[in-house]
């Protein structure tokens, strides 16, 4: 039996006790991570390791309370209500008249293609999809591209992706909203019939379809909340004691969202490849992220949104280290404010706004800070979207739930894309400013503690202080 804990850190002391097991203990699954003293932390642990975890707890006189007491019987609940619903015929259906397609449902894999492939031939003047790599188990990676196809021109590239980790299942259904709204909206609302004539979407809405169709494939809680890809099994040997012959563990898949080439492998991801942060072998070493990359260099991108869930944030770069930021920040914040606000107004729903390490934990390698700090894309966002941490079904989230979540996060997608359009036709990735220290000593002084203790080093020292690359 599966328990999720929601765990009250009230002091650092705490919050670094977490961090530790977080990193280190592989056996504890984080919904969510440790951050700070006040924010929630959610793990879900088997019955066996459980009377360890809750006395580490008491020890250190860390608050806890039951989450979900058994998370196979929740799977399975709502599988079932989600077989009911489907043997229903659905008075308020979600489903435009040229193309059958429910929403307001999870889908498998192979529905979401077809799904692709119907829109491409009943929108031919607007829609065209294609794979963009190939999987470990052999699926083609598919992207759909919107755009009107009787404007020529040069346009500005959106990429949208989703479903990067495989158990964040409201992410996948939201980009599908996306696509659903630009193709089968473009008659019909004058804002849309701009976005798709002017830009060119890039759409992405199962990034990871391995992970994604494990996770569908069992109400086994440990297969139901599998977060990485499905690559081969990696080894390693672990000494057991002095006379001891070393035992083998194998384990598979890697973080995704560890694997882009930023500041690869320095913080929050593991070299573990039992943990859940694994980071893999080497940057884009998995062909899930070496297609973005291949993809996202080949095209004129400007605007790049990630998805995920879930904790309501909506983070600009960078993640790998706190109050570090890209020079053009005060552009983010306010389109990332502006979005969140545009978000809020439909049902109220709130969204914290900052940067990954600012609002969640420092963590390496993620493909927003990628987009940014490599492919110098000017709009590089990463979603987390419902539900909140106060809430109990973290990434169980109810079918109920996905008309309202995509309906929302459209409006902020609306915002950025308007944003998108407005930037001056030379702002397209225009080549970094050169990174340099101004002075010979800075690499010194940034290994000897200066950067965080004297404020004045980020200007002096800004590339050995890791402000900018």
């Amino acid at each position: 039996k599966f328990t999720v804990w929601r765990v009250q850190p009230t002091t650092q002391d705490q919050v670094d006790i977490l961090q530790n097991l977080y990193m280190h203990d592989v056996k504890l699954d984080f919904w969510k991570s440790p951050s700070e003293a006040g924010k929630e932390v959610h793990v879900m642990i088997s019955d066996d390791k459980t009377p360890k975890f809750l006395q580490e707890m008491d020890d250190h006189s860390i608050a806890h309370s039951v989450m979900i007491d058994d998370v196979q019987k929740v799977i399975v609940e709502q599988k079932e209500k989600r077989d009911k619903l489907r043997k229903q015929v659905r008075l308020h259906d979600w489903r435009e008249q040229k193309v059958q397609f429910n929403l307001a449902q999870y889908h498998s894999f192979a529905d979401v293609i077809n799904y692709l492939n119907s829109l491409a031939i009943t929108y031919p003047e607007l829609v065209s999809v294609q794979p963009i790599g190939t999987t470990h188990e052999g699926r083609q990676i598919p992207l759909i591209k919107i755009t009107n196809k009787r404007n020529g021109g040069t346009k500005r590239g959106i990429w949208v992706d989703g479903g990067i980790h495989a158990r964040e299942w409201v992410s996948p259904s939201t980009v599908l909203y996306f696509i659903h709204q630009l193709v089968t909206q473009y008659d019909k609302d004058a804002q849309i019939r701009q976005f798709v004539d002017t830009l060119e979407w890039y759409i992405v809405p199962l990034l990871n379809p391995d992970g994604y169709e494990y996770s569908r494939s069992s109400n086994d809680p440990e297969i139901r909340l599998w977060r990485k890809n499905r690559s081969p099994p990696k080894c390693i040997q672990q000494a057991t004691g002095l006379f001891q012959p070393p035992t083998t563990t194998c384990c598979q898949g890697v973080d995704l969202n560890r694997n882009f080439d930023w500041f690869f492998g320095q913080v929050g991801s593991s070299t573990d490849p039992c943990s859940e942060i694994y980071q893999g072998a080497y940057a884009f070493s998995e062909p899930e992220t070496a297609a973005v990359r291949d993809f996202v260099q080949r095209h004129r991108i400007s605007t790049f949104l990630t998805f995920h869930s879930y904790s309501q944030i909506l983070m600009y770069p960078f993640g790998h280290q706190v109050r570090t930021y890209s020079n053009d920040l005060n552009d983010l914040r306010s389109t990332a404010l502006s979005a969140a606000q545009a978000l809020n107004s439909v049902y109220n729903t709130q969204y914290k706004v900052g940067t990954g390490a600012d609002t969640l934990y420092p963590a390496s390698g993620g493909s927003e800070d990628w987009a940014k700090g490599k492919a110098h894309v000017k709009y590089s966002f990463l979603f987390e979207l419902r539900p909140e941490e106060q809430v109990w079904d973290g990434f169980l989230l109810a079918e109920n739930q996905i008309i309202p979540t995509a309906r929302e996060t459209w409006e902020a997608v609306k915002v950025i894309a308007a944003k998108t359009i407005e930037l001056p036709s030379n702002t397209h990735r225009a080549p970094p400013k050169r990174c340099i220290d101004h002075d010979s000593l800075c690499p010194s002084w940034a290994q000897g503690g200066a950067c965080e203790n004297w404020p004045e080093m980020r200007l002096r020292c800004p590339r050995s202080c890791q402000v900018c690359v």
